[in-house]
């Protein structure tokens, strides 16, 4: 068998020369191109394939394309050659030999469909994307018939395996190495890889056609076949008809990959109309002539008015006169300077009023961005209802004062009785300033210790009952105290906070009198 395949000089006999058809050549040249052209689309919507299923169709897809494509190149590359005597194929032969070039470009379309690729990747891609385009090619010329055996040079048989490694490396190299050179892979970069990758796997079959040796007996008369039309339409059909599956196969990958991006694009608008519906805040969106085009649940119970009745209408109709009279006028301002290229807003926090329906006005905390929405500018604000915030704040105001200003001691203590803050009254009283007292022990300022009965009795009433009133006298002073200790609990009954409240006793009071 290897003496059949390799090729060794016998005496008697010549080589058949053979020579080149041009236009072929530039044809299977062309073929190839495009054919990586498309291998490395149909890499891209694996790459970005959202779902196991449609990356398993692009790669298995992106391989019959490329593999029929390296096939159409290899066949008119052999109708290329004219080895002046009659050829024929043997058909079922010819079309088994593209099995291996479309398990080749498997590999090759798996690898190319990585965000990266590793030295090993690499090496072990080329190698065996290599093998199979040589099996390809060496079943694809087993399939020739001639009046004479074609046999191989060994030496060349060796340089075209190491060479279509070295080519398959490069062909998947191309696209990462130019990926590199530049951020974005623009048109003209994508057709230079396809160029360059389309001619590697050309030159690793122009370079095994080198091994092909034909030898003849010197008395023997080389009858020189003429290089028929028939073989130019031959090429010409396959050019065509393989370019057309890559081409459908390649239209129909687009679709798919539009269609499960539209399906994603849609989920995500849902996703986000969702959020928005379901929201706590009020969101509004407005045009830039203050139209209001997006009106969620959350703004309707700030401002009363119902989506049907706000929704196209100007956003002034929720604010107080006083404040939509400068809408307009800020909204003007602020395009002119989107039009003077300023920095576009983006989460401007602010606070508010609003207007609701029965003429009520609203506090409200505003965050404002702007957005674009197919080439639109569109105004995003988020409204939290500040009424409650703004009534506590009140309320604490009131407390705060009573605490400062009334004639009692007030002492807060945490969880673990040490002081927390004291008011002005009890500082006078103990004679401690309110930054000494803070985090002292509430005994600390009173005669007694730890250990005393009766403050332990003091405790255990105040978490039996919550609170807790006696006399104590100021360690400072000596004076006597009338003192009330209570619990502070939250919603689930778990203390955080003691009051307690002095004032002076009445018996010490009448003492000072007498």
């Amino acid at each position: 068998m290897q003496s059949h395949f390799f090729w060794s000089q016998a005496p008697g006999t010549s080589l058949l020369q053979g020579e080149y058809d041009l236009g072929l050549v530039l044809l299977s040249l062309m073929v190839s191109s495009i054919a990586a052209g498309q291998a490395l689309r149909l890499a891209a919507f694996a790459r970005l394939a959202l779902t196991s299923q449609l990356r398993g169709w692009a790669i298995a897809s992106g391989s019959l394309a490329l593999g029929t494509g390296i096939w159409a190149m290899h066949f008119i590359g052999m109708l290329a050659y004219k080895p002046h005597a009659a050829v024929q194929y043997d058909l079922p032969l010819t079309i088994l030999s593209i099995l291996p070039g479309i398990g080749a470009s498997a590999v090759a379309i798996t690898l190319l469909a990585k965000a990266e690729l590793n030295s090993k990747q690499l090496v072990l891609g080329g190698i065996i994307m290599g093998a199979g385009i040589a099996t390809m090619h060496y079943s694809g010329m087993g399939a020739m018939r001639m009046e004479h055996m074609a046999q191989y040079s060994p030496i060349w048989f060796a340089i075209s395996l190491l060479l279509g490694v070295v080519l398959a490396m490069l062909a998947l190299w191309v696209r990462f190495g130019l990926a590199r050179l530049s951020d974005q892979l623009s048109l003209g970069v994508k057709a230079l890889a396809a160029i360059i990758m389309g001619c590697a796997v050309a030159g690793m079959h122009y370079t095994a056609m080198l091994a092909l040796r034909t030898s003849t007996p010197e008395s023997a008369h080389a009858s020189s076949a003429a290089h028929s039309d028939n073989q130019l339409v031959l090429a010409l059909v396959i050019a065509l008809v393989t370019l057309s599956i890559g081409g459908l196969i390649g239209q129909a990958n687009g679709l798919l990959h539009y269609r499960t991006r539209w399906q994603q694009v849609d989920m995500n608008e849902a996703r986000l109309r969702a959020l928005v519906q379901m929201a706590a805040d009020g969101i509004i969106s407005i045009d830039t002539q203050g139209n209001i085009q997006e009106y969620n649940p959350a703004a309707e119970a700030i401002f009363g008015w119902s989506a049907e009745e706000v929704v196209g209408q100007n956003v002034k109709m929720l604010m107080p006169v006083a404040l939509a009279h400068h809408h307009d006028h800020y909204i003007q301002r602020h395009e002119q300077g989107q039009i003077n290229a300023q920095p576009p807003l983006r989460n401007k926090i602010s606070e508010v009023l609003g207007q609701h329906k029965n003429g009520t006005l609203i506090p409200l905390r505003l965050a404002l961005s702007q957005a674009e929405s197919r080439g639109q500018r569109m105004y995003v604000g988020v409204l939290t209802d500040l009424s409650d915030r703004k009534k506590t704040e009140r309320q604490l105001h009131i407390a705060a004062t009573v605490f400062d200003h009334c004639f009692e001691g007030v002492m807060v203590l945490d969880a673990n009785r040490r002081v927390v803050d004291i008011n002005p009254a009890f500082a006078r009283m103990a004679g401690i300033s309110r930054h000494s007292a803070r985090n002292k022990d509430f005994i600390a300022l009173f005669h007694g210790n730890e250990d005393d009965a009766s403050i332990t009795d003091m405790w255990t009433e105040v978490g039996r009952n919550g609170h807790w009133q006696g006399s104590w006298r100021m360690r400072h002073n000596d004076s006597l105290q009338e003192v009330s200790i209570t619990a502070v609990r939250d919603e689930q009954h778990r203390l955080h906070h003691y009051i307690a409240i002095c004032y002076q006793s009445v018996r010490q009071e009448l003492a000072s009198l007498i």
